[in-house]
């Protein structure tokens, strides 16, 4: 298991995009706390994730340690790696099991990916997110025309799971073939929330078309390259899951995002607030272009995501405001052993607080 890892010979950590302390005092510093955590612990796993509440960023952290030292390398979670970075600093950096670079499928965090490309070709005139598809795909228009519970349908409805249409297959009478696909008719209304994959499957078809190329090739030239995340790939992206990455290269993505959110010649520039959706929020927990946002009365905004499936547990939170992230990677053989919830929930949960505790 590795906990600590010192920075480049720049001072950077994985991610990182400013220099850091040094290579010294961070490594001293975390070296430390955390051989004082496995010491001295007397707090059985179990409890690990209990009355958090009342703990410092640093003693959470120690928890969060102990726990995927115990959980990780066992038969329902192999192995595990997280990062926590508040306002710039890493506090949190350690993998067991898993290498810093090893592949693991992300399976559901590909969608803001996905989501981050749309808004690129948003904002270059090329896809207009509140226009009905039938407007600018000839192939929506016909089917519109038998069905006519798509016609409402905008990208946006897609891209925040407003679109009515379901999560599950349906069977051929309540389905619709789009480019030799079948897609399930909307059961709800427009504007209803329902998370589907088949919404993300139809925003990667209508990138294509509009932009005339593949959603594999927009994210690796748009995201992956000028991030810097060489050993993600895309390359079986459907727009809703698919994609491949590590947690260096998923501090990286969260660290491009930060930086190009505040650089005006970017055409990421405050993209945080694109994907809050604000206009069409209703409530202060909703589904954005792409991120679940939780937006307080009070507070910063805080972005997240997670991906689950056999052999893939992957989960980002972000706190633009204040530059601040909690990435975590597993690979649990079967996502829906009790175990494995067990252990996510407990892992998320003290991420979570130690993210956005302020002291």
């Amino acid at each position: 298991m590795e906990r600590f890892r010192a920075p480049a010979a720049d001072n950077r950590f994985p991610g990182d995009s400013m220099p850091r302390l040094s290579s010294f005092q961070i490594g001293f510093a975390l070296l430390v706390a955390i051989s004082g955590a496995l010491c001295h612990n007397t707090i059985p796993v179990d409890e690990l994730a209990r009355d958090l509440s009342k703990l410092s960023v640093e003693e959470i952290r120690d928890r969060m340690e102990l726990y995927i030292d115990h959980r990780a390398g066992s038969d329902y979670v192999p192995g595990a790696a997280a990062a926590l970075f508040k306002e710039g600093t890493p506090i949190l950096w350690m993998h067991k099991g898993l290498r810093e670079d090893q592949k693991v499928s992300i399976a559901s965090l590909t969608k803001p990916f996905t989501a981050l490309v749309a808004i690129r070709l948003a904002r270059s005139g090329k896809l207009d997110l509140d226009a009905p598809l039938a407007g600018y795909l000839p192939e929506w228009k016909t089917l519109a025309e038998k069905h006519v519970e798509l016609q409402p349908i905008t990208a946006r409805m897609l891209l925040t799971h407003t679109s009515g249409i379901g999560y599950e297959a349906a069977d051929k009478k309540n389905s619709f073939n789009l480019a030799g696909k079948n897609y399930p008719l909307p059961k709800k209304k427009p504007g209803s929330y329902q998370y589907s994959n088949f919404n993300y499957h139809l925003v990667a078809f209508i990138i294509q078309k509009v932009e005339g190329k593949t959603l594999t090739e927009l994210v690796q030239r748009w995201i992956l390259v000028p991030a810097g995340m060489k050993d993600t790939t895309a390359n079986h992206s459907n727009g809703a899951a698919g994609m491949v990455s590590t947690l260096e290269d998923l501090t990286r993505f969260c660290e491009f995002l930060l930086s190009e959110n505040e650089k005006e010649s970017s055409p990421y520039y405050r993209v945080f607030a694109l994907m809050k959706n604000s206009e069409n929020r209703k409530t202060n927990s909703e589904y954005g272009l792409g991120w679940h946002v939780y937006a307080p009365t009070s507070g910063p905004d805080l972005f997240f995501h997670s991906g689950t499936w056999y052999n893939a547990a992957a989960e980002i939170y972000i706190i633009p405001e204040n530059r601040s992230y909690f990435v975590h990677l597993a690979n649990p053989p079967d996502f829906n052993n009790r175990d494995t919830i067990r252990y996510r929930s407990d892992i998320l949960k003290m991420g979570r607080l130690a993210l956005t505790k302020s002291e």
